[in-house]
């Protein structure tokens, strides 16, 4: 058969038997000899199942990595209730549980296998920290000009709710805190009323 009559079905048949020769051991020589063909195709072969397995693996990847992250969350959900105080019932007494150390360990050891999935073990990170910039906004690639004062009630607020979301506080320690919040801005609203026409005359 002739390298024009050769169908793409056969090549790649040939491609895949060849790859799992070199696999098994064998070197791009004797397999050359054993299909009749130069140790140059026997290469160029080779990789373009390599280069398919890769690209195959390319694809793959966003989904095992959401299988995983899914996987580790699931365990860190089955052993965080082991990492918090909690009340169990002996007998007719009602007695508070320490956290469990060796649950907290496993709970840091997701927590750090999820970042460096993630990509979030980056060590070193240069920041230019001169001159008026908030370090924050250059991290998130934005100048304070364009975005202004820092709300920091509001990002507080958002980070208490995703502390609530994600368990490591109560729901109920949130709201009390959130309501404290705005119950001390009323009082400041109401004791300290701003004037802006008396800073004029």
């Amino acid at each position: 058969m002739t390298g024009k009559n050769l169908t793409k079905e056969f090549v790649a048949e040939r491609d895949l038997k060849m790859f799992r020769m070199r696999q098994a051991g064998a070197s791009h020589s004797e397999i050359a000899k054993r299909y009749d063909l130069s140790v140059s195709a026997v290469s160029k072969g080779i990789a373009r199942i390599l280069e398919r397995l890769n690209r195959d693996a390319a694809l793959a990847y966003p989904e095992v990595l959401r299988m995983e992250l899914e996987r580790l969350d699931n365990l860190q959900s089955s052993v965080w209730p082991l990492t918090q105080f909690r009340r169990e019932s002996i007998g007719d007494e009602e007695v508070v549980i320490e956290p469990d150390m060796k649950a907290i360990q496993t709970v840091l050891g997701i927590m750090d296998r999820r970042s460096k999935l993630l990509g979030m073990d980056v060590q070193k990170v240069d920041l230019n920290v001169s001159g008026g910039t908030d370090v924050r906004h250059t991290l998130a690639g934005e100048e304070l000009k364009k975005v202004g004062n820092v709300d920091y009630r509001g990002e507080s607020m958002q980070l208490l709710e995703l502390m609530q979301k994600a368990g490591v506080l109560e729901k109920g320690v949130a709201e009390k805190i959130l309501a404290e919040v705005e119950d001390d801005e009323l009082e400041v609203i109401d004791v300290e009323p701003v004037d802006e026409g008396t800073e004029d005359e």
